[in-house]
C-alpha cells in the first residue's frame, strides 16, 4: 500500500493540472498547462514528470486540456477520459494520439497502484467527471466544474481522507460584478460552478464523515478571493463544531502557483 502525495499546479479559468501519486504510480488529473509552463511548476516543488504514467481528463474544456496532446506525446503517459469527451475534442481537430479508452470507464480501472472511479458532475461540458482514488489504504477525491452537489457527488466524496472540491465564486460578488447577465447566470446555474456558500456546507458533511485535508480549487479571479473562500467555509465549520487546523486542515488551490506538497 502506498501513501498519498497531492499538489495543484494550476487551478482556475486559465488552466488546471493537479499531480498525484501513491507509491510506484504518478499521475496528472487534467493538463490545462502549456507544457513549459508544467515544468516550470512542477520543478519548483521537485516533481518528477517523467514517472507520469497517466493523465485523467475531467471534461473537454480548454482550461482542463490546453497542454494535453503535446504533454501526452512527450512523456508517453496515456490519457484516461469519457468517450464523450473524447469525441467532442476529436470533433473540434485535438489528435488524442496516447487516448486510452477503458471499457466500462464509469464503473473503475486501475493506473498502477492506483484504483480510478470516476463519477458524474453536472456541467456545461458534454461530459464531465470527477475521480475518487483509492491506493489501498486512503480515498482521495477531487470534484470541480459543477453546478451543484448532488446525492451521489456526495457520497462519492464521503469517506475520502482528502478532498480537493470547487469553491468557484462569491455569490455577492457576481451578481454585482461586471460580467454580463447570462454568463452570471451560467456562472450560478445547475450546471455552472460552486459557490463559496455551496462549497462551506459540503465541507461540514466531508469532515463528519471523516475528511481531513480540504482543497478549494477553482477560484474565480473576478468573483472570489482565496481569503473569502477560506473564510467563508472555517466560519461554516465552525458553526458545526469544527475547528480548522485542529478537526480539518483547509488549503486554497492557486491559478499562477502550484501548491504545497499533501502527505496523507
Amino acid at each position: 500500500m502506498g501513501s498519498f502525495e497531492i499538489c495543484t499546479l494550476a487551478s482556475g479559468s486559465k488552466g488546471n493540472c493537479t499531480y498525484i501519486s501513491s507509491g510506484d504510480t504518478s499521475l496528472i488529473v487534467d493538463e490545462g498547462l502549456s507544457v513549459r509552463e508544467l515544468k516550470l511548476r512542477a520543478e519548483k516543488r521537485g516533481i518528477d514528470l517523467s514517472s507520469v504514467s497517466a493523465v485523467l481528463v475531467t471534461h473537454e474544456h480548454y482550461d482542463h486540456v490546453k497542454g494535453l496532446e503535446q504533454f501526452s506525446c512527450e512523456s508517453g503517459a496515456r490519457v484516461y477520459m469519457p468517450l464523450t469527451c473524447y469525441e467532442t475534442m476529436r470533433a473540434r481537430g485535438e489528435r488524442l494520439t496516447r487516448y486510452e479508452h477503458v471499457d466500462g470507464f464509469e464503473t473503475g480501472f486501475d493506473v498502477g497502484d492506483i484504483r480510478v472511479e470516476p463519477f458524474r458532475l453536472p456541467h456545461d461540458a458534454r461530459y464531465t467527471v470527477g475521480y475518487r482514488l483509492s491506493d489501498g489504504k486512503n480515498d482521495i477525491a477531487i470534484a470541480t466544474d459543477l453546478g451543484y452537489v448532488s446525492d451521489n457527488t456526495l457520497s462519492r466524496l464521503s469517506g475520502c481522507k482528502a478532498v480537493i472540491i470547487e469553491s468557484n465564486h462569491d455569490k455577492l460578488m457576481l451578481e454585482k460584478g461586471r460580467y454580463p447577465f447570462p454568463l452570471k447566470m451560467r456562472i450560478a446555474g445547475k450546471t455552472g460552478h460552486l459557490s463559496n456558500d455551496d462549497s462551506a456546507a459540503i465541507a461540514a458533511q466531508l469532515v463528519a464523515g471523516g475528511t481531513e485535508r480540504i482543497l478549494l480549487a477553482h477560484l474565480s479571479e473576478d468573483n472570489n478571493t482565496p481569503e473569502l473562500a477560506f473564510e467563508t467555509t472555517k466560519e461554516q465549520l465552525e458553526r458545526h463544531g469544527i475547528r480548522e487546523g485542529d478537526d480539518v486542515v483547509l488549503d486554497v488551490a492557486y491559478q499562477y502557483r502550484p501548491s504545497e506538497i499533501i502527505r496523507l
